[in-house]
């Protein structure tokens, strides 16, 4: 199927992953569904086992190593929080004030409604962007339902105030407009700060300035596309935002500590045609 870069969702079925640490500015629900691989997950590694599902918050560093003569099958849904309404909606405030455990149980129904979701998706089922969003309801409703999460603290939330509210305002922007030219007048424009103020915020809360962000989930974004479409990578640098294939080549090297062809090469080793769907 087509990738589609308008629908925050993607979903896969497939019988390899990759074995690379990596991370998403997503969130991610694994399931597996047959056999058992070695999970790495920040600093941690533990053996999975058919019918365990893990949810990764954005920023979640993880790989899978198979188990040496065992075979393994799994889903994946990666997804954006905007799928959940715009910011300050009551669906999208609710998963951005939580902390979803990483080992969740999930019905057997809601699981078997995630596998159906992909041959929907692999067949172009009328309305199949539809029901993958009400997978995915159905997944935080039932994490909500059965309480796998945390609150995180209001105290937090209302001490950080008008500041959180800016920072999250100039995410979502870049969200919408990575593919574009963004400047910081370009942002400045949607807050109520004053240049110097907000780069001061900016790099606090984010760790880094406005444009090491930019360019890092333009990089992160084109990992996927490298990884999972066809499309070559001077397509992929200049649909995110690159305007030259030299700067986005060496922009990538700086992120990745590889060049987008061989990490290209090395992520292709996980697709198998024949046990791939996906949307976006």
């Amino acid at each position: 199927m087509a990738y589609n870069n308008e629908f925050p969702i993607r979903l896969y079925s497939q019988s390899t992953y990759l074995e690379q640490a990596h991370h998403h500015i997503e969130y991610e629900i694994f399931y597996i569904d047959k056999g058992s691989v070695e999970f790495g997950l920040e600093e941690s590694v533990t053996v999975v086992h058919e019918g365990d599902v893990i949810f990764m918050h954005p920023g979640t560093n993880h790989y899978v190593k198979k188990i040496e003569n065992t075979d393994y099958h799994y889903y994946t849904m990666i997804f954006d929080s905007s799928v959940l309404g715009n910011q300050g909606e009551p669906v999208r405030n609710t998963l951005d004030s939580i902390r979803v455990s990483r080992f969740i149980k999930l019905p057997d129904a809601v699981l078997m409604k995630l596998r159906d979701a992909t041959i929907f998706v692999k067949e172009e089922t009328f309305g199949h962007e539809l029901f993958v969003k009400s997978v995915l309801y159905d997944i935080i409703s039932c994490v909500l339902l059965t309480n796998q999460y945390v609150e995180i603290s209001d105290n937090l939330r209302t001490e950080k105030g008008h500041t959180v509210n800016a920072i999250d305002v100039t995410l979502n922007y870049i969200r919408d407009h990575y593919r574009e030219n963004i400047s910081l007048d370009d942002v400045l424009k949607i807050t109520s700060y004053s240049k110097s103020h907000f780069i001061r915020l900016f790099k606090k809360n984010m760790g880094m300035n406005l444009t090491d962000y930019i360019n890092k989930y333009r990089i992160e974004k084109s990992c996927l596309e490298l990884i999972y479409t066809s499309k070559n990578v001077t397509e992929i640098a200049t649909e995110n935002g690159f305007n030259t294939v030299q700067y986005f080549s060496k922009t990538f090297k700086t992120y990745m500590k590889c060049t987008p062809k061989q990490y290209q090469r090395n992520g292709k080793n996980i697709i198998i045609p024949s046990n791939t769907t996906a949307t976006n």
